[in-house]
């Protein structure tokens, strides 16, 4: 059985035994990426479940109100004219005496699906029940890495039946904080309105999801590595204006990791531009701008931006002394990053 994995492969892998009827007794579907786990436990669902005896077979039972000995009893009974019954426990994060569990795992019954639904957080696999569970399927459903979000979600634009040009999606990904679940959300506005077998383009993310073709956080970037400051000025008050759709510490996170690649790739004066986009997750046509910034922020102000970046950070969350006011707040960092 596999032991668990947030790769999208290995998403995929599980969907296509479900599609074909394959079903492990007993899944384990834990972790912090929401999309993965609510779309798993929805294909288990439609997978084992005839519609006709569906009102006999599913049990779904709740880890704050649910004993597990209850459970394990349901567990052993036989499906009502069917060849399976679903037995999902959700919110099993709070269930109370969960290693109660453990001798159905060991010698769990065949015609049940058991489902051990435990999202927000990892079960601890070192601790009861977790070494039982490992004898069965476990999808561990962790965030996507900033180093694979891009490959991730192109695969899934793919398999969706769309492609999508290079700026539209570092665009899209950026905006969404690089949250997996976020932008499928957002894509699904896209998808809803484009047909099938398209590219998709900066004006329909634009469009479709409401992302401002020239005030964005690409163009804020473009501009404090030109140390542009009317155009920073000109970004910074629109985002100032609309600060509900461009929330500061989201701004200020985005900065950061731009900042900490500029200081990285200064380190790597001598490796080749194919060197540099691979290690720093740099898409092609931003690779120039990266050694702009690289350029007009040596030695000393690279560091001086980070902490500035840093302050910013501490300040909104009250870690530092501040004024309370995030408009006042974002356009002091963004000023106090052009005078290095």
């Amino acid at each position: 059985m596999a032991k668990g994995s947030s790769s999208y492969s290995e998403f995929n892998r599980i969907l296509e035994q479900l599609s074909q009827k394959q079903f492990a007794p007993v899944y384990l579907l834990h972790g912090e990426e929401y999309y993965f786990l609510e779309q798993l436990l929805a294909k288990i669902g439609e997978s084992v479940l005839d519609e006709t005896t569906k009102s006999f077979n599913h049990h779904v039972f709740y880890g704050k109100d649910s004993n597990v000995l209850d459970i394990m009893n349901v567990a052993r009974r036989f499906p009502m004219m069917a060849d399976y019954q679903l037995i999902e426990v959700k919110e099993a994060q709070h269930i109370r005496n969960a290693d109660l569990i453990i001798p159905y795992l060991e010698n769990p019954v065949a015609s049940t699906i058991l489902v051990w639904y435990h999202p927000g957080k990892k079960l601890a696999m070192n601790r009861k029940p977790g070494p039982s569970f490992k004898k069965h399927e476990i999808f561990h459903a962790q965030p996507v890495s900033e180093k694979e979000i891009i490959k991730v979600v192109t695969q899934y634009i793919q398999d969706k039946g769309y492609d999508i040009e290079p700026r539209p999606l570092h665009l899209l990904v950026d905006n969404s904080a690089g949250k997996f679940s976020v932008i499928v959300q957002e894509l699904e506005k896209v998808f809803s309105n484009l047909e099938v077998g398209n590219k998709i383009r900066e004006e329909h993310i634009e469009k479709f999801v409401g992302i401002n073709k020239e005030y964005n956080i690409f163009s804020l970037q473009k501009a404090l590595a030109k140390k542009d400051k009317a155009n920073v000025v000109e970004i910074m008050t629109y985002f100032s204006n609309n600060l509900s759709s461009n929330p500061l510490p989201m701004v200020n996170a985005f900065l950061f990791s731009y900042f900490r690649k500029v200081a990285i790739m200064q380190s790597m004066a001598r490796n080749t531009d194919k060197e540099i986009m691979s290690a720093l997750g740099i898409p092609f046509f931003a690779i120039n701008e990266f050694r702009q910034a690289a350029t007009n922020y040596r030695g000393k102000a690279i560091q001086e931006v980070i902490s500035a970046l840093n302050d910013c950070d501490l300040k909104f969350k009250g870690i530092k002394e501040n004024t309370g006011n995030e408009r006042k707040l974002f356009e002091e960092t963004m000023l106090r990053i052009l005078s290095h």
